[in-house]
């Protein structure tokens, strides 16, 4: 019977546990676009935003900043959030400024995976411009705004 509760409590604590890095990608992918964004509007200059194999890096005036996922993401090419229907930016894009605001004209998104499926995405839509954080939990469940 002991046996049985703990097996059933650990498979909850580690769901909880992925779906909190997820979050965590998710938003800090999120926030680093929307802060190379504002970087690109205060020097009123172009930056580029990519995904590195364990992060998120953006280049201003031949400066490179660069911050790390949550333990276990890496950028994946393969994982197409379903509410973005743009192109993938983990390679990298270029926000460029038109009248004194910097930003992304098209739609698409940056996405990260970890173990057993889960993914975070920061997805750009072409009606704003901001990106948004979505997470999947797991690979066969559907993705979900935060």
């Amino acid at each position: 019977m002991i046996g049985i509760l703990a097996t059933l409590a650990y498979s909850s604590l580690t769901d909880i546990i992925f779906t909190n890095r997820a979050k965590e990608t998710a938003q800090a992918m999120r926030t680093f676009t929307e802060r190379a964004l504002a970087e690109g509007k205060r020097k009123n200059t172009d930056v580029e935003i990519r995904l590195s194999p364990l992060g998120i890096e953006y280049t201003i005036d031949s400066t490179t900043v660069s911050e790390k996922f949550a333990n276990g993401y890496v950028s994946v090419n393969n994982a197409s959030p379903a509410p973005s229907g743009g192109s993938n930016f983990n390679s990298g894009i270029t926000a460029t400024v038109r009248l004194g605001v910097s930003g992304i004209s098209e739609e698409g998104y940056f996405v990260a995976c970890g173990v057993r499926g889960y993914c975070a995405a920061a997805v750009k839509s072409s009606d704003k411009n901001a990106f948004q954080a979505y997470i999947k939990r797991g690979s066969s469940s559907s993705w979900e705004a935060l």
